[in-house]
């Protein structure tokens, strides 16, 4: 996996973070022009390095994530 990229990932989870917003894989496939699936290869990555948080939003019907 590319690690800048990761690393930009998850720059951009934190900055939503800041702002008391969650991230979803759509978000990055928008931000980064990745696919969905790749998105939520980087996101999986992140969780598994215990470096963010997984959850599943209800409202949203979809995994979620956010610092840990």
């Amino acid at each position: 996996m590319d690690e800048i990229l990761e690393n930009q990932i998850l720059e951009f989870v934190q900055n939503r973070h800041k702002k008391n917003e969650s991230t979803a894989s759509r978000h990055i496939h928008i931000r980064f022009d990745i696919e969905i699936l790749d998105a939520e290869k980087f996101l999986e990555s992140l969780t598994l390095k215990n470096r963010i948080s997984k959850f599943y939003d209800e409202d949203y019907q979809e995994d979620r994530y956010n610092i840990s």
